[in-house]
């Protein structure tokens, strides 16, 4: 495309910044313009199949207990969660929107955390992991040998033996699995990390 044309058709009149607040507005009129004009059905409730928006129905996150669950490369996430506790925690107790946020947490589950980055896979440093300790949460690590016996990534398995040792040792509620299968460890170990982690019981 010739650059006056791409010039002329960066600054179309339709082209303007779009606000996410207000699209949020909007789809919330149109839906309850749809729901008005339909007439309500009170004697039978909603079931997933026609209502996919059901499981919001009642939805409360103020008064919910929240379980944080991170798999393989999301296991990340939880490890930011954690500098942020230590942060609020030690710097800004007075916050207290993210300390209400952070009273709602019973869990936190690691889910074979891996990734290709070298370090820092799973939290090592002890002010962290007091900090994490002091929350009393309910901690649940699963792992495979995929990941921790990887000797390709041998600080995986360094990193996730000091991450478990160390909140044992400051007296934290952990509950640590390994999950094999048999044969070569492949892949399929580590996805099957998921479907052990939803067939067992909570502790």
């Amino acid at each position: 495309m010739p650059a006056a044309e791409l010039l002329e058709a960066m600054s179309a009149p339709w082209l303007k910044e779009i606000d996410i607040e207000d699209l949020h507005k909007t789809s919330n009129r149109q839906t309850g313009a749809a729901e008005a004009s339909q007439p309500i059905d009170l004697s039978t409730e909603p079931s997933p199949e026609k209502n996919t928006l059901w499981w919001r129905n009642n939805l409360c996150l103020d008064e919910a207990q929240l379980t944080l669950v991170g798999f393989s490369k999301g296991c990340v996430v939880l490890n930011q969660f954690i500098y942020e506790f230590h942060y609020t925690k030690t710097l800004t107790p007075e916050d207290a929107h993210t300390m209400r946020f952070i009273k709602r947490i019973v869990s936190m589950c690691w889910l074979d955390g891996g990734h290709s980055g070298g370090k820092n896979t799973w939290i090592t440093a002890r002010s962290l992991l007091e900090t994490l300790a002091l929350l009393d949460l309910e901690i649940q690590v699963h792992v495979s040998p995929y990941q921790v016996h990887d000797e390709g990534r041998p600080w995986i398995g360094r990193e996730e033996k000091a991450f478990t040792a160390l909140l044992k040792k400051l007296g934290a509620k952990i509950n640590r699995r390994l999950h094999t299968t048999p044969g070569v460890q492949s892949l399929y170990t580590h996805f099957n990390v998921l479907n052990c982690f939803c067939r067992e019981e909570p502790p």
